[in-house]
């Protein structure tokens, strides 16, 4: 018979001692093939992981950047400095991959480890162009409203933002919902990042659904000992970061990037966030530019849409959570005063329904106009619509074919 001092009391009532275990910090249960349960050393390699609009890398690579504070690269080192130019922290040479190929989204796969197992982590939909006019990037702004909130919260984390990548880091105004490194929770922040292998961060201010933003890169100056760059939200106090005598940045995007999410509606509750009125100036110039979609992950039918709804500048990126009603397709080039005849066809499906097909410019100032749309009823019975675009202006406009409405 077991003695009665042998109990001793827990959550749930009296029970043996021998029953009852300490956890030490670093340690976790596990369950046995056999069904009995042990105490031992956790092997969690996310322990010591924070995230980034960047992917995950260790605490100790993550760096808030106080206010007035900024980032200086000059000799190839990365340093922490005050406006007198104090340093506050030396944080080592400067990390350069390939040139002439951006650091993200791929560094992104390679540095997840084998415990971050949900469903989707990293770059999901975005649209991006590559600098190749000689000059650089010296304005790239753009507009977007704060979405409403995921319908389900489990911890995800979700970054929207414009940027600009050079081979080693991005440059970013990002939208937070959920943690990272910086903060946050269940609410939506901003904060100015530039990540690499070192990730630096301004401090995160809180926004609400609705607000509008304004993500904003300009050039401060170049030299010989690099580019200098500034980074903010546009009338946001403490969001700015600045950064000095980095490598050139050259990549541009509009992206959605996710961690962490396992269903579709750990997305925000809305069909779609547009990156619009984007301004994309090198030197005292807008050049023409045609975004390049790529839709990594489109389980919930997540994608990029373009338009260009702007009188001026560089158009508008759409990023979708969820499928939309309408499609684009055939990116193409028209010459002042051509015409091009185009065609679409779905297979399989028969008739698709009435069609409002469009040719859609992709560049600011352009003139297109669609006539002749009609269709015709193929073999096997389904249809095939026709449509001619002609180019109006005085100059090659980038385009793509839009149907079924917006």
């Amino acid at each position: 018979m077991r003695k009665k001092t042998d109990d001793v009391l827990a959550p749930g009532g009296k029970r043996p001692a021998s029953t009852v275990h300490a956890v030490a910090p670093g340690q976790v249960v596990r369950r046995s093939r056999h069904g009995s349960y042990e105490v031992s050393q956790s092997t969690d390699r996310t322990a010591d992981l924070a995230l980034t609009p960047g992917g995950f890398r260790p605490k100790s690579e993550v760096h808030a950047v106080p206010r007035g504070a900024r980032l200086d690269a000059v000799g190839g080192r990365q340093r922490i400095v005050d406006s007198s130019r104090k340093v506050i922290a030396d944080l080592g040479a400067v990390s350069r991959l390939r040139r002439g190929r951006p650091f993200l989204p791929g560094q992104i796969a390679r540095r997840l480890t084998s415990s971050v197992v949900p469903t989707t982590n990293g770059w999901v939909t975005y649209g991006s162009w590559s600098n190749n006019t000689g000059r650089p990037v010296t304005r790239f702004s753009t507009v977007w409203v704060v979405p409403p909130a995921p319908s389900t919260d489990s911890g995800q984390t979700i970054f929207l933002f414009n940027g600009i990548q050079n081979s080693g880091n991005i440059y970013q105004p990002v939208l937070q919902w959920g943690p990272s490194a910086a903060g946050g929770g269940s609410f939506w922040t901003v904060a100015s990042w530039y990540v690499g292998a070192n990730a630096f961060h301004s401090n995160l201010v809180r926004v609400n659904t609705g607000d509008t933003l304004t993500g904003v890169m300009t050039l401060a100056s170049q030299s010989a000992a690099g580019f200098s760059y500034n980074c903010e939200f546009q009338g946001i106090a403490d969001t700015g970061l600045p950064i000095m005598n980095i490598e050139e940045l050259t990549w541009c995007v509009e992206t959605l990037e996710c961690y962490g999410i396992n269903n579709c509606s750990e997305y925000p509750d809305s069909n779609k966030t547009a990156m619009a009125a984007i301004d994309l100036q090198t030197g005292a110039t807008r050049p023409s530019i045609v975004w390049t979609v790529n839709n990594a992950v489109n389980d919930c039918g997540q994608h990029t849409q373009l338009f260009d709804n702007d009188v001026v500048a560089n158009g508008e990126v759409d990023l979708w959570y969820h499928g939309s009603p309408f499609w684009t397709s055939g990116l193409a080039t028209i010459a002042p005063g051509e015409s091009q005849e185009w065609w679409f066809a779905w297979g399989g499906n028969g008739d698709v329904g009435p069609q409002l097909i469009q040719a859609e410019p992709l560049n600011g100032s352009a003139k297109l106009s669609t006539t002749q749309i009609s269709e015709r009823q193929d073999p096997g019975g389904n249809l095939v619509y026709f449509a001619t675009v002609h180019n109006d202006g005085p100059n090659t406009v980038g385009f793509q074919w839009r149907g079924g409405g917006r």
